[in-house]
Parts: C-alpha cells; sequence; structure tokens
C-alpha cells in the first residue's frame, strides 16, 4: 500500500499506510508497547499492531486532528482543557502497574508516581470536535511524579505564555486544569519552570534537538520562562 508522510513530528519519520502508522523504533520500544496495551482499556492510545518488514512499530490510526501550534481558537476553550485534564488522569491511574519497570527512554523520575507520557502537549494528542479522542508519540515515556505531566500540559493549554489572554485568566484555566485533574495547585509555578527549564537543557545539549537548536526554540522557551516570572510577581501565585 501506499504510504503518506505525515507532518508535524519534530524527530521522527512517520507514515501513514491505510488505517496504521509506522514509526521508527528503538530499545524502548517493547516496554512502550506494553504500556499502549495496558491503556488500551482507556480508549486514548493507538493499537499495537507489532513491527514490519522495515523494522518500524506499526500501529492504529487515530483520525481526528492533532493540536500543531500554535493552538487553533477551536481548542482553546474550557471545555477542552475540562477534558484533556479529565483525560490525563485516567492515562496515568492506568499506568501504575508499570511504575517500578526499566527499559524506557528516559531514566525513572523520582518520586515515580506513574508513567508519565512525557511529552504531553497538544501537538502530541489528537482531537474530535475540539475535545482529545486520542494521545500519539510515546517515545517518552517514563516513570515519573504526576506533576511532570500535568505542568507540561498546563503550560501549553492555559497557555502560560503570551499566546493568548491575560495572566489572570492563564492562571484561572491553570488552576481549572489542576481540579478537573484531581491534584492542588499549590506548586505549579515551580514545577511549569522546572519543566521548562529541562526543555531548555535538552534542546542546548541533546543531539537529537539540532533543528530546534538551530532554530533557536531555547530562547522560546526563555522568553514564556519570563512570562511566568513576572505574571507570577504580579498574581502572587504559586
Amino acid at each position: 500500500m501506499d504510504e503518506e508522510a505525515l507532518t508535524g513530528g519534530g524527530l521522527n519519520e512517520v507514515v501513514r499506510v491505510g488505517g496504521t502508522v509506522r514509526r521508527p523504533t528503538g530499545p524502548w520500544t517493547p516496554r512502550v508497547h506494553g504500556l499502549l496495551r495496558l491503556l488500551a482499556p482507556t480508549g486514548f492510545v493507538p493499537e499495537v499492531h507489532g513491527i514490519d518488514s522495515a523494522g518500524r512499530e506499526v500501529l492504529s490510526y487515530l483520525p481526528g486532528e492533532v493540536g500543531h501550534p500554535p493552538l487553533a481558537p477551536a481548542l482553546r476553550g474550557d471545555d477542552t482543557l475540562v477534558a484533556y485534564a479529565r483525560m490525563v488522569r485516567r492515562l496515568h491511574d492506568a499506568s501504575v502497574d508499570l511504575v517500578g519497570t526499566a527499559g524506557w527512554q528516559f531514566p525513572a523520575r523520582e518520586p515515580a508516581e506513574v508513567v508519565c507520557h512525557g511529552d504531553l502537549a497538544p501537538y502530541n494528542v489528537v482531537f474530535a470536535d475540539g475535545l482529545p479522542v486520542g494521545v500519539i508519540d510515546f517515545d517518552t515515556a517514563h516513570p515519573a511524579p504526576r506533576w511532570w505531566d500535568v505542568a507540561y500540559a498546563v503550560y501549553c493549554l492555559a497557555p502560560l505564555s503570551p499566546a493568548f489572554g491575560t495572566p489572570e485568566d492563564q492562571w484561572r484555566r491553570a488552576e481549572l486544569f489542576c481540579a478537573e485533574y484531581g491534584c492542588p495547585s499549590d506548586g505549579l509555578a515551580d514545577h511549569v519552570l522546572a519543566r521548562l527549564a529541562d526543555m531548555v537543557r535538552a534542546i542546548r545539549e541533546d543531539p537529537a534537538f539540532h533543528v530546534q537548536r538551530a532554530e533557536k526554540h531555547d530562547d522560546h522557551y526563555l522568553s514564556h520562562v519570563a512570562h511566568i516570572r513576572a505574571a507570577r510577581a504580579v498574581l502572587a501565585y504559586r
């Protein structure tokens, strides 16, 4: 069957073949496939179909709209944010049986509470009618505290950046996400800043991020760090 290149991925060449997606594999792929099978009852992850003759993993294609940046106006409502938070909670809760396992691409981050996706931004989420219906690209999954995913999802969806809205409304949406996920918002700003610091570190140090480094994505994240710190000083949020 013909292969259709899927755009948007920053690191991997991904193609669609009929109702499947073919992606490169790594030493962590068996562990990721185990996670996807564990999460299958949630209905939010692709089905695993194994490895093809070219050594690529074969996953079911999830139809819908991927939330590529900038976040589309249809994905900026509170309904989207609430559904997203509840989806993340379901995925996290379903992952706990694999918390103590090894074989992931990245080492466990303590205190390891769940298996985090590791890059849970809208560009790795499939939407239909403005609501999240699936999550893709689990290569960065690893055991970690819940906040590792929550902080990055909040950063992207509030969003805690100059992208749109006022700092007051951004923080209102951040607190709404936490409430719907079921975790306190205390310390959220520090978690988001720590998450962005790790993004900057990866862009500057990881050879895989050579394109992002050349395009100065680290400066992009640092400008959002400045935005969060300035808003935090004015609004006194935690």
